[in-house]
């Protein structure tokens, strides 16, 4: 049977988690694949001239996964049997792909995993943003709404923000070299908040935040090697993202008040070209009223209006 968190991908798409993993792991590299449920992540990684080992809690899950896998493994990841069936081998990437969030004790099964890894090798973890904005105006109203898929999957027992999850990572032993990010706009994920639900001051605090429409974080990360250098390097890496992020966003934000004022001088424009135009049929209208007027009359509406004057 296909698993419930099965999903058909688009390795082209920019924003999506699945795409992102893909591109960083390459080309033609031996994967462990946790959580590979029924194998629509192993079918691409295959396509891509990966040799994969998928990890999943039930076998009737991963059996559509099967024609993909070198092997499956089954069994709990936080039973630490299950990583001696792994005795000896080592990958170019260990994927954890919507996984630690669902784990009691993630950061055990982050360092018992990296144990796995090969020494260039990488573990590229995708975890929801527990600090989109949808999420806090839910808090904001009192709500937690739960739900079958998402930011508030009813499975999910950890939860992360960036930092939370960069620190997850260094305490495993594992340094971060690249981080992504994919957004959905605020009002627009499966928690069903809308702007109605705060005011223009609560909207502002919320909206202000650097992560307010960041769905999931996609981060690659390698074995630490207790160098200063590694270490400056990573957090070097989260700050440029982190700018990168800060200027994209200012971008667009210049961008739509250009377009705001753009369309404002536009409509100015438009007006002044009917006004002069309505000034000019006036000026007619008053020339052939003059013209046309009896001279008593003129002179009486000249005297009361200037109707005479230039």
């Amino acid at each position: 049977m296909l698993s419930r968190y099965h999903t058909d991908i688009n390795p082209e798409e920019s924003n999506n988690s699945h795409a992102a993993m893909l591109r960083m792991v390459g080309f033609n590299k031996r994967v462990l694949e946790t959580g590979c449920a029924s194998g629509h992540m192993s079918a691409l990684l295959s396509a891509q001239g990966c040799s994969v080992i998928g990890m999943e809690i039930e076998s009737s899950i991963v059996e559509p996964a099967l024609q993909w896998l070198e092997r499956a493994v089954i069994g709990d990841l936080e039973v630490p049997s299950i990583w001696s069936d792994l005795e000896g081998e080592s990958f170019d990437a260990i994927l954890f792909g919507d996984v630690l969030e669902h784990l009691k004790d993630p950061l055990t099964v982050l360092r018992e995993s990296a144990q796995h890894l090969a020494p260039a090798g990488v573990v590229i973890i995708s975890v929801p943003n527990i600090a989109h904005a949808d999420v806090k105006v839910a808090l904001i109203k009192g709500t937690f709404p739960y739900s079958e898929s998402g930011l508030l999957d009813r499975t999910h027992i950890s939860f992360f923000t960036k930092d939370s999850l960069v620190d997850l990572v260094r305490e495993a032993g594992l340094a971060v070299v690249e981080i992504s990010r994919i957004t959905v706009p605020v009002f627009s994920t499966e928690i069903g908040v809308s702007r109605d639900d705060i005011d223009d001051a609560t909207f502002s605090a919320v909206t202000n935040d650097r992560e307010a429409e960041t769905y999931q974080f996609v981060v690659k990360a390698v074995r630490d090697d207790a160098e200063h250098s590694l270490d400056k390097l990573s957090a070097d890496l989260i700050e440029l993202s982190d700018n990168l992020l800060d200027e994209t966003k200012l971008t667009a934000t210049l961008r739509a008040e250009n377009d705001d004022l753009t369309g404002r001088v536009d409509a100015l424009e438009a007006q002044r070209a009917i006004d002069t135009r309505d000034l000019a049929h006036l000026r007619e209208q008053r020339e052939a009223i003059k013209r046309y007027l009896p001279g008593p009359i003129r002179r009486f509406f000249q005297k009361q209006f200037g109707l005479g004057s230039s």
